[in-house]
């Protein structure tokens, strides 16, 4: 054939090179199909963990803007009860001051025809539209028409239930309240704010639904230009020390922190992901190698330069690696919606986080350059028999095998580089352990670079078996595996990174699990009955109780002791910590599951006295505490100094925890309201009846209202278990993204490599081999493949879960003691097994009935 090309490089055409390009899918289609679609799996991966590790705080960034409007200072609260309200008059008063917005929120429970949803309240004034905060242009907030009525995002709607006009309860601080929904937020042009937990009001009407009038939680100020030094200092002075001034957007820089262990948590298992989701692709790819090189031969013996031939394998890469990769974004996208939900509930406790979920551009380009990439790499690998002094026609000599044959010592180099590797990333982790996603990717590398070294040894065994064992189809395997070929590799080496992937990210997310769940058992074990608010697992939000109530509940049969915990949130610098308040005359103060350093007995007696706390270990290093130094603590009503009794770890809190009496909580919080009930029970009586008791003291007491729940122990423990489960949903959703990708890899691989084999098939049948023969034998030589990477994938990702395990303890302050789920890693190899020889099982059978005269057409 001549060569339609222009000998310099400058000349070649684009129309000619896809013309070339039409020739091979016309003659390799299937192939380029396999390979393609095994890089829309990779890349399907790469997007979905991406998308999965998308900042929370993207959303909420467009909410507090949303909120704050122009606004750049804040006078803000320290409790759920708020400042007086004459406040916002001096504020305005200041020299400084353009523009003084008073606001109110207050967590509260809005209860319609179908559901219950916990919200913010946000309570404003027409004040708020000067700073163009709200969408005031789309609410009309100046005259505020919506008077009286309350504001409800599209999500929250939805979920209780209600439409503009109807009426809901809002129940806040224990108290029921009826309500009119006046508008719902559409999507547009709202953003955000259309789909938060928030409703939305007149400050007057917040004040009423919650009981606390005349009070608010903050003031939003708009200083003049160049004056905000100084109204910083005047608003200080305004404080007393009682109150915190910060940005106005203070909000987020405390979302920041909250959730960034859950981010770096989740960059950990998504930089594992990435990097199997690239592997997964170039191993994809490495399947058509082979044909490839004979590809590259027979350009090579028409007469193409080397420049030429780069210029083709290099288009041919792009636009397959584009095209698979396009696919890939499509897959990714359908299963990030299907799988990914990214809103912890743990966090919209303390934040009003919107659910919105948006694919940026930056991600699908991250996903497509490495679907690109992979592509090109191997692609772009027979590129190497273009070497000065290398035969033409060294491939096409032998075109069944020998152009994919890996040399034994470079088997045996490949797997001294992967204990090298390992070895490496024991003593870097051991030095430096917040290089954890380093080693995570470099142990994907090192489970490839041991598979050929593994499989020269295998193919020693199966010679030897071979002259022991007289079998047609263990010839036939005997033959085919007794080197080491680039096909073998690729299709064990993407049962690998499956198994090593799902073995590391899934171990460590369930040793995490484990951990929590420990501790909840152990916290919400110290009493039989519990009555708090709402499902708030933080017991941050306190309710209004009389003399009367508790007596009731007292006095109830069967009830042994009624114990009132407090506490709620406190924004300590960069942190808003939880606060856990505990009475002294109660059962266990100190979690001990929870206690990193610290004597429980001496520690706990401390804690009984005035003055003394417990501190989470993220919030002690930062302040670097030891047990028995004393630190400044902003209360409600001044700095207060308390000495550290015991360091713990967060308890659940990422953003930290402080635990203290209820006795300092009352006289520094300057309230006696209780977020929790614990109730003991007489001995004998069941938690059934104990239940029941409470529930007919509270009615007698509150009536029918149901604005307190109460729940025995194990429905108090099986919710909160929920609630953090579904907080690290994010983590079981990677490794269930993961599992799946493989199982689709593994899928697209068996089904390259079967169609690879039917020229071979032929020959064989051509020398009498028959289709039974042929279909045992390829069931045998998948067996085999699959077997060497899964053994090295579970090694590794054993060796992987334990580090990542480490690093979560590290990252997140929770525990998360490692310990290997044997029946998990077995379920997890038993699903690929059953994937893999349900995909050969048809297709193999199909290869195996190939008609002789392919192997003449080949």
């Amino acid at each position: 054939m001549k060569n339609p090309l222009n000998p310099a490089i400058a000349g070649v055409r684009v129309s000619m090179l896809a013309h070339l390009y039409w020739v091979r899918l016309r003659s390799h289609g299937v192939q380029e199909l396999l390979a393609g679609s095994g890089i829309a799996v990779g890349v399907a991966l790469v997007l979905g963990v991406l998308v999965a590790n998308a900042s929370l705080t993207g959303s909420a960034e467009e909410l507090v803007h949303q909120v704050v409007g122009s606004a750049r200072l804040e006078l803000a609260a320290r409790s759920q009860g708020g400042f007086d309200q004459r406040l916002v008059g001096v504020s305005r008063h200041l020299a400084g001051v353009r523009v003084a917005a008073p606001a109110l929120r207050e967590n509260v429970a809005v209860v319609g025809p179908h559901g219950r949803q916990s919200v913010q309240l946000l309570g404003v004034t027409p004040a708020v539209a000067s700073l163009g905060g709200f969408g005031t242009e789309a609410l009309g907030l100046t005259g505020f028409r919506f008077a009286g009525g309350l504001i409800l995002p599209a999500s929250v709607a939805s979920a209780v239930g209600v439409e503009p006009g109807g009426r809901v309860t809002v129940i806040a601080l224990g108290v029921a309240h009826a309500a009119v929904v006046s508008t719902i937020l559409k999507s547009s042009p709202f953003g955000a704010l259309a789909t938060s937990p928030v409703a939305i009001t007149q400050l007057a009407s917040a004040q009423r639904l919650t009981g606390l009038r005349g009070r608010i939680t903050q003031v939003l100020v708009k200083p003049r230009h160049g004056e905000d030094s100084r109204v910083a200092g005047e608003l200080r002075a305004l404080g007393g020390g009682r109150l915190d001034v910060v940005a106005a957007d203070n909000e987020l820089r405390l979302l920041a922190e909250a959730v960034k262990p859950n981010d770096q948590s989740t960059t950990l298992f998504a930089a594992i992901s990435v990097m199997v989701g690239f592997l997964l692709a170039l191993n994809a790819m490495l399947l058509t190698v082979p044909e490839r090189r004979r590809f590259v031969a027979d350009l090579r013996m028409q007469g193409y330069d080397w420049r030429q031939i780069v210029v083709l394998l290099a288009f041919q890469a792009v636009v397959l690696g584009v095209v698979a990769s396009a696919v890939g974004v499509v897959l990714g996208d359908v299963l990030s919606h299907a799988f990914l939900h990214r809103i912890p509930a743990y966090l919209t406790t303390a934040f009003p986080i919107s659910s919105q979920q948006t694919l940026h551009a930056g991600t699908v380009l991250v996903a497509v350059g490495c679907g690109v990439l992979a592509t090109m790499l191997a692609s772009l690998s027979p590129v190497l028999d273009l070497r000065p002094g290398r035969p033409t026609d060294a491939v096409l000599r032998d075109r069944t095998a020998g152009g994919e044959v890996l040399a034994r010592g470079t088997a045996v180099k490949l797997a001294i580089a992967s204990a090298a590797l390992l070895a490496s990333i024991t003593i870097l982790l051991l030095i430096a352990p917040s290089l954890t996603i380093v080693g995570g990717m470099a142990l994907a590398v090192a489970a490839l670079l041991a598979i050929p070294g593994l499989f020269a040894a295998v193919a020693l065994v199966l010679l030897w078996i071979g002259e022991h064992v007289p079998s047609s189809s263990l010839m036939v395997v005997v033959s085919e595996l007794r080197a080491v070929t680039t096909r073998s590799v690729a299709l064990a080496g993407i049962a690998a990174l499956a198994v090593y992937g799902s073995v590391a990210v899934g171990g460590a997310q369930r040793d995490l699990l484990h951990g929590l769940d420990n501790a909840i058992v152990q916290q919400w074990s110290t009493a039989a009955i519990w009555v708090t608010p709402d499902a708030n697992i933080f017991d941050a939000n306190a309710f209004h109780t009389d003399p009367g109530t508790l007596s009731a509940i007292a006095n109830a049969p069967g009830v042994a002791s009624v114990r009132a915990h407090q506490g709620g949130f406190l924004d300590v610098g960069a942190h808003r910590l939880w606060i856990r308040a505990l009475p002294a005359n109660g059962g266990a103060m100190i979690l001990s599951s929870q206690l990193l350093r610290g004597e429980l007995s001496h520690a706990t007696a401390l804690l009984r006295g005035s003055g003394w706390a417990t501190v989470s270990s993220g919030f002690a290093s930062e302040h670097r505490l030891k047990i028995g130094d004393s630190f400044l603590l902003p209360t409600p009503s001044g700095p207060e100094r308390l000495g550290v009794a015991a360091i713990t770890t967060n308890i659940g809190w990422p953003s930290g925890t402080i635990t203290i009496n209820t006795g300092d909580y009352r006289r520094w919080w300057l309230t006696s309201d209780p977020t929790t009930l614990a109730i003991g029970l007489d001995d004998g009586v069941s938690q059934a009846a104990g239940k029941r008791s409470v529930e007919r003291a509270l009615r007698a007491t509150l009536g029918p209202s149901g604005v307190l729940r109460v729940q025995t122990s194990e429905q108090r423990i099986a919710e909160v278990e929920s609630t953090v489960s579904q907080g690290l949903r994010s983590l079981r959703e990677i490794a269930t993204l993961l599992l799946i990708a493989a199982a689709l890899a593994i899928a697209s691989a068996l089904s390259a490599a079967i169609w690879q084999r039917r020229a071979m098939l032929a020959s064989l049948k051509i020398q009498g081999y028959d289709t039974a023969q042929l279909w045992r034998a390829l069931l045998l030589e998948c067996a085999i493949a699959l077997g060497v990477g899964c053994a090295v994938g579970a090694v590794l990702g054993i060796y992987g879960h334990a580090m990542a395990s480490r690093a979560l303890i590290r990252i997140t302050g929770f525990p998360a003691p490692f310990s290997i789920d044997v029946p998990q890693i077995a379920i997890t190899l038993a699903l690929l097994a059953s994937i893999a020889m349900t995909v050969i099982a048809l297709p193999g059978l199909l290869a195996a009935r190939v008609s002789p005269e392919v192997s003449l057409q080949e």
